[in-house]
């Protein structure tokens, strides 16, 4: 809608006029809030380093309910009809009824702390953790289906930040160990590995869902097709941003292909021409998150806390 809410390290959770980015009301957490709020057309509902999970009515901020857990809850919100799904610091992700909080199922499996986006893809609930593994649960009994790690024992290559994509029965990740996987979203069984582009935590689909696009540690986005065998690269361009570590989703939106940087510039590609369109440079901070309306439109959050509307001329 006309609501753009997001909160800060302070834990103020603050909504503007999309359009005039005029303050419409503001709400305080006794945490730091690190993830993306989800909202629906009466409710936000968010996480907080205070432990819980909060729904406020999108209209005046006020709470709607919430929900204690043990330790912060750091992972961002999913919403799957009725439902939203949350990952947080207590080894779990829970299921709770959008209207009253209420909890549908939990569970408490997981290894290490949920900081990502969890992916609902054919019926299974696909998320990482800072604990070596990526799972797949049941959408709607929270069963594990199956769990996948990289073989790697440290943890610091965990698939935590690595917002996976799926099509065609197949689910990718790039973890921070820099090899793009394709994993059978049936069975958790990896299909194949390629460390050939140095892609970390960086993807996105094509909206044809033929591709999936990778941003390189120096300077390239690169695409591969979506197949059950690996093919190599499809095609490089060389967008110019230098070294790059951050993790940030690769969106298509009719034609144009938007990412961040962590020297705070937007970046807007035609990957069929592979030819930038334009940049614009926000901050010197991470862009941390990117919402593209349609292809001309784009809002994005800084790491020091500037929310911005971009529209392309």
């Amino acid at each position: 809608g006309e609501t753009v809410v997001f909160g800060n390290s302070l834990g103020l959770v603050e909504a503007l006029n999309k359009t005039t980015g005029k303050k419409i009301w503001t709400f305080k957490t006794k945490g730091a809030i690190y993830s993306s709020p989800v909202a629906t057309s009466k409710a936000v509902i968010l996480g907080s380093g205070d432990g819980s999970i909060y729904a406020l009515n999108i209209k005046n901020g006020k709470q709607l309910w919430k929900v204690t857990t043990a330790n912060a809850v750091l992972g961002s919100p999913i919403l799957n009809e009725n439902t939203v799904y949350i990952g947080g610091s207590d080894n779990s992700l829970r299921a709770l009824d959008v209207n009253t909080g209420k909890e549908i199922w939990k569970f408490n499996g997981v290894e290490g702390t949920i900081v990502g986006k969890p992916l609902i893809y054919q019926g299974k609930l696909i998320f990482g953790s800072w604990g070596r593994h990526l799972y797949a649960l049941d959408l709607k009994s929270g069963e594990l289906l199956w769990k996948w790690n990289n073989g790697s024992a440290n943890r610091m290559f965990s698939p935590a930040m690595a917002t996976p994509v799926a099509t065609k029965g197949i689910i990718y990740i790039a973890a921070p160990h820099r090899v793009l996987t394709a994993i059978n979203s049936k069975t958790g069984e990896t299909l194949w590995r390629n460390k050939e582009a140095t892609v970390r935590e960086s993807i996105g689909l094509s909206a044809d869902s033929s591709l999936v696009y990778g941003k390189t540690m120096q300077d390239e986005i690169v695409a591969y097709k979506t197949e059950a065998t690996d093919t190599g690269i499809a095609w490089k361009h060389h967008a110019g941003y230098g070294y790059e570590h951050t993790p940030s989703d690769l969106i298509e939106k009719n034609g144009k292909l938007f990412f961040g940087t962590k020297n705070g510039v937007v970046y807007v590609i035609d990957p069929k021409a592979k030819k930038n369109l334009w940049l614009h440079k926000i901050d010197n901070s991470m862009i941390n998150t990117m919402n593209v309306i349609d292809e001309k439109n784009v809002l994005v959050s800084t790491m020091d806390g500037k929310v911005t509307l971009l529209r392309a001329q």
